[in-house]
This record gives C-alpha cells, structure tokens and sequence, in this order.
C-alpha cells in the first residue's frame, strides 16, 4: 500500500502572535508533516488571490489566539475587529468545502460560528502557557488526526481541476464595450487569458460550466443581473473580482452580497470613474493576485516565518548622511526589529548589482509608507539626502507616508520642513523615538 501523499494545507493565523503560531505547528508536525501555505501579508488583501489558494490546498488549518495576557478579559466591541481576516478565510473555507479544523482562543467563542463539518478546539490561553503539561496537546492531536482522515480521503479521491490556468472570465453589459476592451487590455497586458461571458447571465448549467472552466471571474455589480450573477459565483466559490462605476455613489445590495464586514469582498470592490481609472485599479489588484503564496515545510522555515510574519509590514524609508552611519545604525536595528521593510541604500544588498541605483530609489520611495529622516548639518549639504526628503515630505502632504524627523544635533530644519512635529536625538533615545512612532500606527490583526 502506497502511503498517503504530504498534503498541502491552507494556514490561517494571527500574525502578530509568532509564539503561540510556533507551539501549534510544533504540535501538529510531530503527528503529520504537510506543506502549510500561507498568505504573506502584502499591499492590500485580495480575496481573489485567497480564494484561488484555498480552492487549490487539500484544507484549512486555523490558528487565532489573542493578543495580551491569557488572563484578560477581552472587550466584546474589539472580538470581531480582532478576528475580521480570520472569519474572512474561514468562510472561504466553509463555501469551498474544504476539510477544517481551527485551534482559538476560547475568548473568540462569541464571535466564531461554523457548521459543524468545521472541527472546531477552542482552548484556554493559559494552557498554552503550561506547554506540554496541559491536556492541550492531546486534544489538539486528536483534532488534527480527524482533520487529516478526512484530507487525505478527499485528496486520494479522483480529482478534476475544472478551471483553467490563467483563464479569466469578464461579465459586463453588452453596452459597455469600452469596459470589457479595458478590462481585458489590462488582463492581457498581466499574461491572463480573458474569456467574455455571454450576457444576460442565466444561472443554469451552461453558466456553471463556464464559471467553472476560469481560473477566476470579474463581474460587473452596475446591474442587477449582474449583482445576481455575482452572488451565484460567490455561492459556488468562482473567485470574484466585483467591479462598480460611479465611485462616490454606494453599490446597491451590497451587505446583502458580501456582508457588513469592512475588510475582505467589499473593500476589494474595484471602483471606478473612467477607464483610465479602471485599468490601473485592476492592474494593481492583478498583480497582487500573482503573489506566490508563503511555503512552509520545514522547522526553519516555520520559524523564520513566524518570526518575520510577525513584523509590521509597512514599507520604512531611513535616509541619513553617510556621515552619520554609526548613530543611524541603531535606528536600523530597531527598526529592523519591529518591521518586515526597512530600506537602508547603504546597507550591502539593499540595491542589487546591476541594477539602476537611482530608479530603485525613487522606486522605495515610492512604496514606502514611513520615512524616518535623521537630520544633521551633513544631511543638510548632501543633494542626495535633501531629494529623499523632498520626496518624503511631499508624499507625507499627501497622507501617503508617515514623516519621523529626527535631529541628531540642535540645528535649524530646512524650510520646507518648518512647521513639520520632529524629535531632537538629544532629548529621546532612538529606542523612544521608535516606541513612539509604533504607537501611532494602526493597531495590526
């Protein structure tokens, strides 16, 4: 008898809680080894690109402890904000059919609903604490043994892969032309192969079949058949990508089709006011849609992405004088320390051989969503330094960045900086300056 096949599996987790993701993967190697795949925090969450992995893996292993002391009573206005991606996968789970079994914290018991094919093993986070002299490990082992009979069954049964790779069906009224050229300019332009699906849409076989033979769809809610058609793809897990002219005006029956959340389906609507905005809103959304998936197969690789998985992901800017490289260094290593990107251009390998130093700058700059300037009379004199400050200062204007100045000797901020809050190395440590500016960031799930 041949042995079972390594199962791939779709990880959901909380990211910031690298410990406790640490001691359940621990726990379920040492029964079974499988590839776990997971969704590298990246610009945005594309339900698309989540669907497609989901409907690709062999099932659904959740982990969601909670964030502070595993004695503390949780607020009951924060339990759905905190578990907002992690019902977002779980649905997606529930409608793809996908064998599942999620270790919470017991805490999430109001806001965690499955059906009961869900094996659900809520724990108390003070067992997690005992480690191995808790009852937690043995029933956890119980549980994911279950999950992986049923796994293992439903990946040894014959399999049809219905879709087609990179074939993209496009549902759009007849009467908007320029919009099914754009959309499948732009998916073409991406490597995608667009299939127009018929219009009217009629929810029979023929529209099954078709649905099914695309990797994925893109549908326009302007109507209502094609909000219709949009909750049939929902219902059959069709991955969706939901379109809406008219950007300032709210999509008719939308709660109804995806619900109250704020994160997921909803905020991934790609809206839109002309053309040009609706192929670069799409372009952005495809590229996303591309992104390899996380692997882990490995202790190592479980470790070093729990670890990194558990760093803010905004993308940090820290520009200073190569003067002052020994006093930046320790901004560097905070940094480094709380955030997943911290671009560094004299750090070794931040730019790559070959590559053009200054279109990679103004590339990072461009990404980036936090800049820390570390001003000093050498600063000051360098064209280089003041361009990256410019730039940051303008996208900050703009509400694209966070701007930290910080003044690493009494000096007088250059003029297009007068007015702007900074932080005087001589009266804050770096280690406060970064506490500080972490504070102020959105609170992470």
């Amino acid at each position: 008898m041949e042995p079972p096949s390594r199962l791939e599996v779709f990880l959901s987790h909380r990211y910031h809680s690298p410990a406790e993701n640490q001691y359940f993967w621990e726990l379920l190697s040492a029964v079974e080894n499988v590839s776990f795949r997971v969704d590298k925090a990246g610009s945005f969450t594309s339900p698309v690109r989540l669907e497609r992995m989901i409907r690709d893996a062999d099932g659904f292993v959740g982990i969601h402890p909670l964030p502070g002391p595993a004695h503390a009573a949780p607020v009951p206005s924060q339990l759905l904000e905190t578990a907002q991606y992690f019902r977002l996968e779980l649905a997606m789970a529930v409608r793809a059919r996908k064998p599942a079994v999620v270790f919470h914290d017991q805490r999430l018991l109001p806001v965690l609903r499955a059906p009961q094919s869900v094996r659900l093993l809520p724990y108390d986070a003070q067992e997690v604490d005992a480690g191995r002299h808790s009852s937690l490990p043995a029933k956890v082992e119980a549980a994911f043994r279950g999950f992986l009979a049923e796994a293992h069954a439903s990946e040894s049964a014959p399999r049809r892969r219905s879709h087609q790779a990179r074939r993209v069906g496009v549902l759009v009224p007849p009467e908007e032309p320029l919009v099914a050229a754009t959309l499948t300019a732009a998916l073409r332009g991406e490597f995608w192969e667009p299939e127009v699906l018929p219009w009217p849409p009629r929810l029979d076989l023929d529209l099954i079949a078709r649905m099914r033979a695309c990797d994925w769809v893109v549908i326009d809610l302007d109507t209502a058949p094609g909000r219709l058609a949009a909750a049939f793809a929902h219902g059959q897990f069709v991955p969706t990508l939901a379109i809406a002219s008219r950007a300032d005006e709210p999509v008719p029956d939308v709660e109804t089709l995806y619900g109250t959340s704020a994160t997921g389906h909803r905020k991934a609507i790609v809206r839109w006011n002309d053309p040009l905005d609706l192929a670069d809103a799409v372009t952005k959304h495809l590229k996303v849609i591309d992104e390899p998936p996380q692997y882990i197969g490995s202790a190592e690789q479980a470790v070093t992405h729990f670890r990194s998985a558990a760093l803010r992901n905004e993308h940090v800017f820290l520009s200073y004088a190569s003067a002052n490289g020994d006093r930046a260094a320790e901004f560097s290593r905070l940094l480094n320390g709380r955030f997943q990107e911290v671009f560094d251009f004299r750090e070794q390998g931040a730019i790559g051989v070959g590559e053009d130093w200054l279109d990679d700058l103004i590339g990072n700059l461009a990404r980036s969503a936090i800049g820390v300037l570390l001003l000093s009379k050498e600063y000051l004199e360098s064209e280089y330094c003041m361009f990256e400050a410019k730039e940051l200062h303008r996208a900050s204007i703009e509400r694209r960045v966070r701007l930290v100045p910080v003044c690493l000797e009494k000096m007088d901020l250059p003029a297009f900086l007068q007015g702007t809050q900074y932080r005087a190395l001589y009266r804050h440590t770096p280690q406060e300056i970064v506490t500080e500016l972490l504070s102020q960031l959105p609170a992470t799930a």
